[in-house]
C-alpha cells in the first residue's frame, strides 16, 4: 500500500498537487470478508461538477449525474487498485460486497445509452459486458486534483455526462471537456460514519409506501404486477431492526414488478385513463408503430419482448419479426427498450429517448394513430399515467387461439408483394392456432408457421415493379388522351419505359442485386442495369456496367416502396413520368428519377414489388393443338397448360423431341398443349438437374433478320396444307424474330418435322426419289428445277429428302 501510495504521490507531486493536500486521491486496500480496509480513504465524487452518489439514481438504480448536492452514506467513495492494474470503485452505501460497473452493451458511436449501477462479484464476468475497472489520468491543464478515468485497457471509453446519466463517451476529446471532469474531494471518516445512517427515516417511509402499493397489485403472473417473493423480500427489510438507510433505499429499488421474460407472448394495452369505454393497444401497421382498438384476433398487437443486456428489452413484432428501433420505426436492427414500472402502468422508451406515447389520443376522444416519442417537463420515466402509459399483459390461450395475421394480403394479378404475406398460409396458420391447446402449442406455432407479414426483398427471387399511381390526363403525341394503365416498369426498345402490367411481358421482370449500400437493379430479358435515374430531361435506361445503386424507401404503407438513387439528391427516386410519347426520345412514358413530398407511398416514384413467380406464353392453335416457342433469360420449374419438349440436332429433315418437365436458362424449348388452348404458365425457378441442351436456339430480344431469312428456321405451318407444323424458312417478308422465342440456325434444308416418337408434321416424308421426271415442288408450292441435298420436297404428291 505504501509503494502504491508513493507512486500516487509523485505523480500528483508532478502535476502541482501535493499528495498532502486535503483533496490527495490516495488509493485504499481491498475491502475482505465483508469489511472495509483499516486503511480506507473516504472522497466525495464531482462528474462535470455534479455529485455522484448511489442514492441518485433512476427507478432501476442506474446513477445520474444531475445533483448539485449529495447527502447520507452514497455521497461516499473509496477507490481501490493501481496504475498497472486499474482501479475499481466502491460505495459506502453499496456496501464493501458490491463494486462500481457501468454496463457497455449498448455503445454506439456516440456510447451515450451506457448505464452505471453496482454489482457482486457473482454477477460481474467476462461476458456480462459491465466494466469494473478503470484507468485514471490527470485532467489536461489543470492544477487539482481533478482526473479524467476510463475503462482500463479499451480505447477511448471514458466516463461522461451522458444526458443525466454516468456514461461512456467514446472519444479522446473527454480528456479535455467538463463533462468528463472527475474531482474527489478527501473527507474524514467520522463524516462517513456519521452519515451511514442518515435519511433512514425517509427512505423506509417509501419504502413502506411501495410495499402498500405494490400489494395492491398482487400477481405472480403479470407484467407490471408485483410477486409475493418480490414483496416479502422488501417487508423483511422494513420490518429488520437492523437495517440501516442504504437498506432501505436499495430495497425500494429492487421492489420491481415483474418483467418482460423471453418466449412468452405479450400485449400492450395502453393504461390512459382518458380511454374509458374501449382498450386500446400497441400495434403496427408495416414498420409504423401505431394504437388503436384492441382487437385479439390481430396479430400485429401480439409482441415478444426479450431481455437485452442487464437492463432492457427487444420489443419484437411476431409476425412481420421486426423489432422497435425507434419510438415511431420498426426495422430488422433491434434497439434497447426500457421499460419502467410504476404501480398499475408502466412507461416505454427506446434508445434513452422520451416516452412511447400516444399522438392523437385528442384527450380520449381520439380513435387510433401513431405511436410518438413524447414527454412534457413534468412527465418523469417510471410514473406517468397518462397517453405515456400502458400495460404488459401476458396474452391468455383463448385469445392466442383467435390469432389471424393482420390485414388483407396484398396481391397483383395473383403476385404476393414485398410487405404482403401468403393469404393460403396464413389461412392454415388460423386453422392450426383454433385446434392448440396449450400455450406451448401456439408459440411452437408462431415461431414456425406464422406467414411474415411485411415479405422481405430477396434477392434470388424475380420481381415485376408495378407504379401505385398511374398517370391520368396524359397526352400523345398526337395530343389525344392516353392509357392510364401504363404503370409496370419495362425495358424499351431504347429507354425503361412503364407499360401495362402483363404475365407474358418477360421485359417487365427484374432482379434486384445487392451491392455495398444498396441495390443494383438488372433487367432479365435486357441483361442489363438500370441507369441515369435522374430528375430533369434524364432518361432512365439500361447499361452493361452498373452504376446507380438504389436503396429501398419504405412507404407508410408496407407494400409500397421508392427507389432512391445512393448519394443522389433526394429527388433522385425511380419516377413513371408524364410523358406517354416522345419520339425524338425514342420510347413513350417515360421513366426518370423525382420526388416531391414526405411519404414514399404517394406518387409516381413509389413502386409495388411483385414477385415474379411464373410468365404466361400465348399458345397458337393449329387444328386441335395449340404451340408456341420460348427461349427465357430464367430457369423453368415446372409447365402448366401445356408440355415443354426440347430439340435433338436435325437429321434427316427431321427432329427428335423430348419432354422436359423443367429447363435451365436460355434453353429453346417447343410448348405443345392438346387442347385449343389459350396459355402456358411457366414456373420460375432453378432446379437442380434441369435440362440445359436442346438444338433450339434463341433470343431474348428482338432478332432482325433483313437479307438473313435463309439462315434461320422458326416454327410456323405448312403453306401448303395449313394443317402440319414443323420449322420453316421464314418468307422474305419476316423481317424479326419476336423477343423470347426460339428456332434452329443454320439447319440443311428449307423445312424441319417434328418427330415425337413418329413424325406428326411434314408427313409422308420419303427418302428416294419417287419419279425422277415428275416436276418437283418446295413446301411452299414453288416448282424448283433442281433439288438440293438435304432439301424437303414434294413430287408426285408425296414428300421427299434428297439424300
Amino acid at each position: 500500500m505504501k509503494k502504491i501510495t508513493f507512486l500516487l504521490s509523485l505523480l500528483l507531486a508532478s502535476a502541482g498537487v501535493t499528495a498532502s493536500a486535503q483533496d490527495a486521491f490516495v488509493a485504499s486496500s481491498a475491502p475482505s470478508n465483508g469489511n472495509w480496509a483499516s486503511d480506507t480513504k473516504w472522497y466525495k465524487m464531482t462528474l462535470g461538477g455534479n455529485h455522484l452518489s448511489a442514492y441518485i439514481t433512476d427507478h432501476n438504480g442506474s446513477l445520474l449525474d444531475n445533483s448539485a448536492t449529495a447527502e447520507g452514506a452514497g455521497a461516499y467513495w473509496c477507490v481501490v487498485g493501481d496504475e498497472t492494474n486499474g482501479y475499481k470503485f466502491y460505495n459506502r452505501a453499496a456496501g464493501p460486497n458490491k463494486v462500481f460497473g457501468i454496463v457497455s452493451a449498448f455503445t454506439n458511436d456516440n456510447n451515450d445509452v451506457t448505464r452505471a449501477s453496482f454489482y457482486t462479484s457473482e454477477t460481474v464476468s467476462a461476458s456480462s459486458e459491465v466494466g469494473t475497472t478503470f484507468d485514471l489520468g490527470l485532467y489536461a491543464n489543470t492544477t487539482s486534483n481533478e482526473y479524467h478515468v476510463k475503462l482500463h485497457g479499451a480505447g477511448n471509453y471514458y466516463w461522461n455526462q451522458r444526458g443525466k446519466y454516468l456514461g461512456y463517451w467514446n472519444s479522446s476529446a473527454a480528456t479535455g471537456v467538463d463533462g468528463s471532469k472527475v474531482k474527489f474531494s478527501a473527507v474524514e471518516l467520522s463524516e462517513v460514519e456519521a452519515a451511514d445512517n442518515a435519511l433512514a427515516t425517509d427512505f423506509k417511509t417509501a419504502l413502506s409506501e411501495k410495499i402498500t402499493a405494490a400489494k395492491a397489485l398482487l400477481d405472480d403472473n403479470k407484467v407490471g404486477y408485483y410477486s409475493n417473493a418480490a414483496i416479502d423480500k422488501a417487508q423483511a427489510v422494513l420490518d429488520a431492526t437492523t437495517s440501516t438507510a442504504a437498506d432501505y433505499y436499495f430495497a425500494k429499488i429492487e421492489l420491481k414488478p415483474n418483467a418482460p421474460k423471453a418466449g412468452v407472448l405479450y400485449r400492450i394495452k395502453s393504461a390512459n385513463s382518458a380511454f374509458k369505454t374501449t382498450t386500446k393497444v400497441i400495434y403496427h401497421d408495416g414498420a409504423t408503430p401505431k394504437w388503436g382498438n384492441e382487437d385479439v384476433t390481430n396479430a400485429s398487437q401480439y409482441w415478444f419482448i426479450e431481455p437485452y443486456g442487464s437492463f432492457c428489452y427487444k420489443l419484437q413484432a411476431i409476425d412481420s419479426k421486426l423489432y422497435l428501433n425507434s419510438a415511431s420505426q420498426l426495422s430488422t436492427t433491434p434497439n434497447y427498450v426500457e421499460i419502467a414500472s410504476t404501480p398499475g402502468l408502466v412507461n416505454i422508451r427506446v434508445l434513452g429517448a422520451a416516452m412511447l406515447h400516444a399522438q392523437g389520443h385528442n384527450g380520449g376522444q381520439g380513435n387510433e394513430g401513431n405511436v410518438i416519442a413524447y414527454e412534457e417537463n413534468a412527465q418523469i420515466f417510471g410514473q406517468e399515467g397518462g397517453p405515456s402509459s400502458w400495460t404488459i399483459v401476458e396474452a391468455t390461450l383463448d385469445e392466442a387461439k383467435q390469432m389471424r395475421v393482420s390485414g388483407t394480403p396484398e396481391v397483383y394479378e395473383g403476385g404476393l408483394l414485398v410487405g404482403g404475406f401468403d393469404a393460403q398460409n396464413a389461412e392454415a396458420f388460423h386453422q392450426n392456432m383454433a385446434s392448440s391447446t396449450t400455450m406451448e402449442e401456439v408459440l411452437n406455432k408462431i415461431n414456425s408457421e406464422l406467414p411474415v407479414a411485411g415479405r422481405a426483398l430477396d434477392v434470388n427471387k424475380y420481381y415485376r415493379l408495378v407504379c401505385v399511381s398511374p398517370k391520368t390526363g396524359n397526352k400523345d403525341a398526337d395530343n389525344n388522351a392516353s392509357d392510364a394503365t401504363y404503370t409496370t416498369l419495362t425495358r424499351g426498345t431504347n429507354n425503361v419505359v412503364t407499360a401495362p402490367f402483363s404475365k407474358g411481358n418477360v421485359d417487365q421482370i427484374w432482379k434486384f442485386e445487392k451491392t455495398e449500400g444498396g441495390y443494383y437493379l438488372k433487367n432479365m430479358n435486357g441483361n442489363g442495369y438500370l441507369n441515369n435515374v435522374r430528375q430533369g430531361n434524364a432518361r432512365a435506361s439500361l447499361v452493361n456496367t452498373p452504376s446507380d445503386k438504389f436503396e429501398i424507401k419504405d412507404g407508410s404503407v408496407s407494400t409500397q416502396k421508392a427507389l432512391h438513387v445512393v448519394g443522389q439528391i433526394a429527388t433522385a427516386c425511380l419516377f413513371a413520368e408524364n410523358h406517354p410519347n416522345e419520339p425524338a426520345k425514342g420510347d413513350p412514358y417515360a421513366v426518370c428519377g423525382w420526388f416531391q413530398g414526405s411519404d414514399y407511398s404517394n406518387g409516381a416514384w413509389a413502386w409495388k414489388f411483385v414477385e415474379a413467380d411464373d410468365i404466361e406464353v400465348a399458345l397458337n392453335t393449329v387444328e386441335s393443338k395449340s404451340y408456341a416457342t420460348a427461349y427465357l433469360p430464367f430457369g423453368v420449374s415446372a409447365v402448366s397448360g401445356a408440355k415443354a419438349y426440347t430439340a435433338a440436332e436435325p437429321a434427316n429433315g427431321q427432329t427428335v423431341m423430348t419432354e422436359t418437365a423443367n429447363f435451365a436458362k436460355e434453353t429453346g424449348v417447343l410448348l405443345v398443349s392438346d387442347e385449343a388452348a389459350a396459355k402456358a404458365v411457366l414456373t420460375i425457378g432453378d432446379v437442380d438437374g434441369a435440362t440445359n441442351t436442346s438444338a433450339l436456339k434463341g433470343t431474348l430480344l428482338a432478332k432482325d433478320i433483313t437479307g438473313a431469312q435463309t439462315k434461320y428456321l422458326v416454327f410456323g405451318k405448312n403453306k401448303a396444307n395449313e394443317t402440319e407444323v414443323g420449322f420453316f424458312e421464314p418468307s422474305t417478308t419476316v423481317t424479326s424474330i419476336p423477343a423470347n422465342r426460339a428456332f434452329f440456325t443454320d439447319a440443311e434444308g428449307s423445312a424441319i418435322a417434328l418427330n415425337f416418337g413418329n413424325v406428326t408434321a411434314v408427313n409422308n416424308v420419303v427418302a428416294g426419289n419417287a419419279n425422277a421426271n415428275a416436276p418437283i415442288f418446295d413446301l411452299t408450292g414453288r416448282r424448283v428445277v433442281k433439288a438440293v441435298k438435304g432439301g424437303l420436297y414434294i413430287q408426285n404428291g408425296k414428300k421427299y429428302i434428297v439424300k
